[in-house]
């Protein structure tokens, strides 16, 4: 699904609705979309979550890996840009397909510039006056992306669009894209994913009602589960 930022409300076309779909199934056949209420998982936030998805798990799956990456090949296609650049470090692997999909120059982009050797926040080429389309396996809170975007610009280069594989948005999200003046597409969000592993049987009912409990109380779901 394609979401655009900060409007959210705007049809869906056919196509964008089978990538959402084709995702979702990728991203369950890697078994990359984990349920586990039982024996929850602390998020980087410090928070306990009853799923984890873990993108990186596509990687060493071919089929989903080549359906994720030509649908995100499509969604770049029209942005006409000049250059694609990774985040450090799920991103890159993503952003180096798409590059080769559509035979444009690659660079890579860390949170912080390196403390030895070249001192290189942005590694593979000069992005000076270029377009530049930043990837990213999936957005949150958008805090890596406010790293990733102010470093290409510094360096000179134009990024007005993020293009992501998964969007797990928080409220803080949509205003930080907004004031850096990006736009986002993403192939597949959580209800996506969550209708389809109902629809295929990868998860229960019970796992889903955990799922959308935590969604709707992600403080009092983990304190509940805490000490």
């Amino acid at each position: 699904m394609s979401t655009d930022i900060p409007s959210s409300s705007s049809a869906h076309s056919s196509s964008s609705v089978a990538s959402a779909e084709a995702t979702a199934k990728a991203i369950l056949a890697a078994e990359a979309f984990l349920i586990r209420p039982e024996d929850p998982f602390r998020l980087t936030s410090g928070l306990l979550a009853p799923f984890y998805i873990n993108c990186r798990q596509i990687l060493s799956h071919p089929a989903a890996r080549a359906t994720i990456a030509d649908a995100l090949a499509e969604q770049v296609r029209p942005l006409g840009v000049d250059m694609v650049a990774g985040g450090v470090t799920a991103g890159v692997p993503y952003a180096t397909m798409v590059a080769d999909r559509l035979g444009l120059p690659l660079v890579y982009v860390r949170p912080e510039p390196k403390d030895h050797g070249t001192g290189g926040q942005i590694e593979g080429g000069d992005v000076d006056g270029c377009r530049v389309v930043l990837i990213e396996d999936l957005i949150t809170t958008a805090t890596s992306i406010m790293k990733f975007t102010p470093a290409l610009r510094a360096a000179g280069a134009t990024v007005e669009h993020v293009a992501v594989v998964f969007s797990r948005m928080t409220d803080a999200a949509v205003p930080a894209l907004e004031g850096a003046g990006l736009s986002l597409s993403a192939l597949c969000d959580l209800d996506w994913l969550l209708a389809i592993a109902l629809e295929t049987g990868v998860a229960s009912d019970a796992q889903l009602t955990s799922v959308r409990a935590f969604l709707d109380d992600p403080q009092g779901w983990s304190a509940e589960r805490t000490g």
